[in-house]
């Protein structure tokens, strides 16, 4: 089937805004042709950055979000009434506007919990990248994309949520939050994000998921933690 993406796209008119509230052109369950739709994967003019969740799960549901707006003929385009789906979510039920920017923060704050804030396709890349729960990369051609991955143009232009991409594995993959605090120790860091097990044998078992081999407690060994523990980069065991 290959590659699909989803996303906030233009208004029943081919306009960005005035048009009628919800989607116009939406004609099928599976919306693949509406102001709000899903669409096969192509490579933008501008290029993509890939904003990647940290977490599979989150990743998964974020794509989860996108089909649900997709898919909601309640939902049309609209950047003069773009924050309709901040107010009424990608499941809402009554007649609402989104542009492409807002949509991906709905879908964000859907799956996370976590606001990233009012971003446009701008300042997208780092306001996603700011909640620590991304890691930013830049696509390139032939280079796997994953459900969930967030694409937005490398400059101002358009965002949108791969739908149907390559699986990640859900089991593992999950982060510690970014420590940002002044401590030296691996041990103290990992108390303050929420770690109950900072003994020895539990950090023996961070160091090898997190590709460390041979892990001795070296000073060395744990700054090397502790610094992917400051970029949110740190794999849970």
């Amino acid at each position: 089937m290959g590659v699909y993406i989803g996303s906030a796209r233009i208004d029943e008119r081919g306009k960005a805004s005035g048009g009628a509230v919800g989607d116009q052109k939406q004609a099928a369950a599976q919306d693949y042709a509406g102001e709000v739709s899903m669409q096969k994967f192509y490579v933008a003019s501008k290029g993509w950055n890939i904003l990647r969740a940290k977490d599979a799960n989150i990743a998964l549901r974020i794509a989860a979000a996108m089909i649900t707006a997709c898919n909601n003929k309640n939902i049309g385009y609209d950047q003069s009434n773009r924050l309709g789906v901040i107010k009424y979510g990608t499941g809402s039920t009554v007649k609402t506007e989104c542009d492409c920017s807002s949509l991906v923060r709905q879908c964000v704050r859907e799956a996370a919990g976590v606001d990233a804030g009012n971003f446009t396709t701008a300042n997208e890349k780092n306001m996603l990248t700011k909640t620590g729960l991304f890691d930013a990369l830049t696509y390139s051609a032939g280079m796997t994309l994953y459900t969930g991955d967030i694409l937005v143009t490398r400059t101002q232009g358009h965002t949108v949520v791969v739908t149907s991409g390559a699986a990640r594995n859900t089991s593992t993959g999950s982060y510690y939050p970014v420590y940002s605090g002044s401590t030296t120790s691996i041990v103290a860091a990992l108390a303050a994000v929420g770690e109950k097990d900072t003994s020895y044998a539990h950090r023996e078992k961070i160091a090898k998921v997190n590709g460390v081999v041979g892990y001795r407690g070296t000073a060395a060994q744990n700054t090397g933690l502790l610094n992917l523990l400051k970029q949110g980069k740190l794999k849970k065991v």
